[in-house]
């Protein structure tokens, strides 16, 4: 029960605060007589504001019962919520919790406002960063719904922030993988470019949009080494920030969802896993093709799921595969994928490779020259982790090779890279045949071998056998004639001048058709697929 107060006695703890014995005749009648004194001005103030204190604790209890307690202790939590007058304002120090209720809870805030208040009554949503009031109402609490919905993490235990830099929890069953640095990787370190920009752009739409639920479940799909696992990591990290929530942002494997859930199982333990994981802002899964053929783990992820659906939280996946693709997956998770957004990451082009060189070129202290950038973006086609590693290997041959004047810091150029590729294991294992420069090019240009042995003049024929007098020349140790013998060609010199066709070609980064798909590719990045594609067959041979 919640004592009354009177105006005829002071409170005890009032009474009581006071040092040492009270004035005889004097302390017990200063507190009535000073009410029987007041103005009627002061009076009718202080009978607003308890009418105000009510009204705000009324909006709450029903905008609780609403939204339902989950949605309103992520948005409501810290905000705060007070009456004046007719105006219900609420008070927030994140600018992105801000905009979410202005753009989602208003409809709901202006009925129970005119409810209460009168229909005059109008909303004010505001940040504040620096609210010494709000701090102290807010220290004054104490422990609230949030504390007991989301326990902290013993001591020892992955927190949300750390030095500054967001970690986000992985809870106490198994242990997560660390990023480098011991922090997430950046959204703004993320290079953008025609393979992956419908990917970054979707990641940012659900960071900012208020209304992001049409791209909740984001899956992202795409070969190994293409930046999923950064973007996964950025989005974590960026959310975090913005939202001012770290501790309900959280970055996990599929193996580390599956570990932890059998951890709980057997610990008896269910409830506190489930907590742990559904009242999250926003869940990011890595590789959750992981759960592939593991039944009970898969009911579980899809009840999840559902609960983070219901609560109008976030959830971000990645995946080797496409959903359809991915072997023994149930047919309710994959439709529950579907439901969202769902994009795919492709091999980086030779502009985005370039630019990635760069980078990872600064961020070891490495300067190169434009064509030693080319150079490097042109032999690693297959992923970002081949970048990395050429990048990694030039350093490290960088400094173990100091220019005519002994010093390390020289501006890198061809010969290093030509040198790089060469002597450190970037040459195929066995030496090329000439049949699979043939095999791979008329694969890709959907030609058959005849085609490329007859007189046909048709632009992709003409195309192919420049394609094979070029490559065959650089990767193989056949001659021109040699060359020439393999095409069904008496005389090599019009392989001699289809190699010197296409150079110039290149040269002018001339766009053309592969095979039957629409769209056009310029032709240095179809010699650098190539090149990746006949080095790749001929080591697995």
């Amino acid at each position: 029960m919640v004592p009354v107060p009177t105006v005829s006695a002071p409170p005890a703890s009032q009474a009581n605060s006071i040092p040492g014995p009270p004035a005889t005749g004097a302390e017990p009648e200063a507190t009535p007589s000073r009410h029987r004194g007041a103005s009627p001005a002061k009076s009718v103030a202080r009978q607003g504001s308890r009418d105000d204190a009510a009204a705000a604790s009324r909006i709450k209890e029903q905008l609780a019962t609403r939204l339902g307690p989950h949605k309103f202790e992520m948005w409501f939590g810290r905000a705060d919520l007070q009456v004046r007058g007719e105006r219900v304002e609420i008070a927030t120090d994140s600018p992105f919790v801000a905009k979410w209720i202005d753009a989602n809870f208003t409809g709901d805030l202006t009925g129970l406002a005119r409810e209460h208040l009168g229909g005059d009554a109008k909303i004010s949503v505001r940040v504040t960063s620096d609210d010494p009031a709000r701090r102290g109402r807010t220290a004054a609490a104490g422990p609230g719904p949030a504390h007991l919905a989301h326990p902290q993490s013993p001591r020892g235990a992955h927190q949300g922030v750390a030095s500054g830099a967001p970690l986000i929890p992985a809870g106490r069953d198994a242990e997560p993988r660390r990023p480098r640095g011991n922090s997430l990787r950046c959204l703004a370190e993320f290079v953008v470019g025609t393979s992956n920009r419908l990917a970054y752009e979707t990641a940012r739409r659900l960071i900012e949009d208020p209304d992001a639920g049409t791209v909740s479940p984001l899956f992202i799909h795409g070969e190994c080494g293409l930046g999923k696992t950064h973007l996964l990591q950025g989005i974590c990290r960026q959310f975090a920030n913005s939202s001012g929530r770290p501790g309900q942002v959280r970055y996990v494997t599929g193996e580390q969802f599956t570990n932890e859930y059998i951890a709980s199982l057997r610990a008896n333990n269910i409830d506190a896993f489930r907590n742990r994981v559904r009242k999250l802002d926003l869940l990011a899964i890595d590789d959750v093709h992981f759960l592939s053929n593991k039944v009970r783990t898969q009911g579980e992820f899809l009840h999840t799921l559902d609960a983070i659906d219901l609560s109008g939280s976030r959830v971000v996946l990645a995946s080797d595969e496409h959903p359809r693709i991915i072997k023994r997956f149930s047919q309710a998770l994959i439709s529950r994928f579907l439901s969202g957004m769902v994009v795919q990451i492709d091999r980086p082009d030779r502009e985005t490779r370039v630019a990635l060189v760069a980078r990872l070129a600064r961020a070891r202290d490495l300067e190169l020259t434009p064509a030693a950038l080319e150079a490097v973006a042109g032999r690693c086609v297959g992923s970002v982790r081949e970048l990395e590693g050429a990048v990694t290997k030039l350093a490290a041959l960088r400094a173990l090779t100091p220019d005519r004047e002994g010093t390390p810091d020289a501006v890198v150029g061809t010969v290093l890279v030509e040198r790089l590729f060469q002597e450190h294991g970037w040459q195929p294992p066995t030496p090329v045949r000439i049949g699979t420069v043939i095999d791979v090019i008329t694969e890709r240009l959907a030609l058959a071998r005849g085609e490329l042995m007859g007189s046909s003049r048709h632009r992709r024929v003409v195309l192919g056998r420049a394609l094979v007098a070029y490559l065959g020349r650089e990767m193989t140790t056949h001659s021109y004639p040699e060359i020439a013998r393999a095409l069904g060609r008496t005389y090599h010199s019009t392989i001699h001048t289809a190699e010197q066709r296409l150079r110039r070609q290149m040269a002018e980064e001339l766009h053309v058709q592969v095979g039957e798909t629409p769209g056009l590719i310029p032709l240095p990045e179809l010699v650098d697929q190539l090149r990746h594609h006949i080095a790749r067959t001929t080591a697995a041979t």
